[in-house]
Protein backbone atom coordinates (compact mmCIF):
# COMPACT_ATOMS: atom_id res chain seq x y z
CA UNK A 1 0.00 0.00 0.00
CA UNK A 2 2.96 2.35 0.57
CA UNK A 3 3.60 2.48 -3.19
CA UNK A 4 0.04 3.67 -3.72
CA UNK A 5 0.65 6.60 -1.37
CA UNK A 6 3.82 7.50 -3.25
CA UNK A 7 2.00 7.46 -6.60
CA UNK A 8 -0.85 9.48 -5.15
CA UNK A 9 1.56 12.04 -3.67
CA UNK A 10 3.31 12.46 -7.03
CA UNK A 11 0.00 12.99 -8.82
CA UNK A 12 -1.12 15.45 -6.13
CA UNK A 13 2.13 17.40 -6.61
CA UNK A 14 1.27 17.71 -10.31
CA UNK A 15 -2.26 18.85 -9.47
CA UNK A 16 -0.85 21.44 -7.05
CA UNK A 17 1.65 22.73 -9.60
CA UNK A 18 -1.05 23.09 -12.26
CA UNK A 19 -3.45 24.72 -9.85
CA UNK A 20 -0.81 27.26 -8.81
CA UNK A 21 -0.06 28.00 -12.45
CA UNK A 22 -3.68 28.35 -13.56
CA UNK A 23 -5.46 29.67 -10.46
CA UNK A 24 -2.74 31.17 -8.26
CA UNK A 25 -1.37 30.31 -4.82
CA UNK A 26 -4.28 31.83 -2.85
CA UNK A 27 -7.19 30.29 -4.79
CA UNK A 28 -9.37 27.97 -2.69
CA UNK A 29 -8.87 25.10 -5.14
CA UNK A 30 -5.09 25.51 -4.90
CA UNK A 31 -5.35 25.48 -1.12
CA UNK A 32 -7.44 22.31 -1.34
CA UNK A 33 -4.83 20.69 -3.62
CA UNK A 34 -2.06 21.64 -1.18
CA UNK A 35 -4.07 20.25 1.72
CA UNK A 36 -4.65 16.99 -0.16
CA UNK A 37 -0.92 16.62 -0.81
CA UNK A 38 -0.24 17.26 2.88
CA UNK A 39 -2.71 14.50 3.79
CA UNK A 40 -0.92 12.11 1.41
CA UNK A 41 2.43 12.98 3.01
CA UNK A 42 0.88 12.32 6.42
CA UNK A 43 -0.39 8.94 5.20
CA UNK A 44 3.14 8.09 4.04
CA UNK A 45 4.44 8.88 7.52
CA UNK A 46 6.28 12.04 6.43
CA UNK A 47 4.85 14.00 9.34
CA UNK A 48 7.43 16.80 9.28
CA UNK A 49 6.75 17.68 5.62
CA UNK A 50 3.01 17.25 6.15
CA UNK A 51 3.07 19.60 9.17
CA UNK A 52 5.00 22.26 7.26
CA UNK A 53 2.57 22.11 4.34
CA UNK A 54 -0.47 22.05 6.63
CA UNK A 55 0.83 25.17 8.42
CA UNK A 56 1.07 26.93 5.07
CA UNK A 57 -2.48 25.85 4.18
CA UNK A 58 -3.81 27.02 7.54
CA UNK A 59 -2.08 30.40 7.29
CA UNK A 60 -3.42 31.00 3.77
CA UNK A 61 -6.93 29.84 4.67
CA UNK A 62 -6.94 32.27 7.59
CA UNK A 63 -5.92 35.10 5.25
CA UNK A 64 -8.25 34.17 2.39
CA UNK A 65 -11.30 32.73 4.18
CA UNK A 66 -11.05 34.02 7.74
CA UNK A 67 -10.49 32.37 11.11
CA UNK A 68 -14.05 31.03 11.51
CA UNK A 69 -14.60 29.55 8.04
CA UNK A 70 -15.27 25.77 8.13
CA UNK A 71 -12.32 25.09 5.79
CA UNK A 72 -9.99 27.04 8.09
CA UNK A 73 -11.23 25.12 11.12
CA UNK A 74 -10.74 21.83 9.26
CA UNK A 75 -7.19 22.87 8.32
CA UNK A 76 -6.50 23.62 11.98
CA UNK A 77 -7.68 20.13 12.96
CA UNK A 78 -5.59 18.52 10.22
CA UNK A 79 -2.47 20.31 11.45
CA UNK A 80 -3.22 19.36 15.05
CA UNK A 81 -3.45 15.67 14.06
CA UNK A 82 -0.04 15.81 12.40
CA UNK A 83 1.54 17.70 15.30
CA UNK A 84 0.16 15.00 17.59
CA UNK A 85 1.84 12.34 15.42
CA UNK A 86 5.11 14.27 15.77
CA UNK A 87 4.70 14.32 19.55
CA UNK A 88 4.29 18.09 19.56
CA UNK A 89 1.45 17.97 22.06
CA UNK A 90 1.83 21.58 23.21
CA UNK A 91 1.30 22.96 19.69
CA UNK A 92 -1.54 20.53 18.97
CA UNK A 93 -3.65 21.85 21.87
Amino acid sequence: AQGDFASAAEMLRQVLDLSREVLGERHVDTLRAKGNLALALHAQGDFASAAEMKRQVLDLRREVLGERHPDTVMAMGNLANTLYELGDFASAD
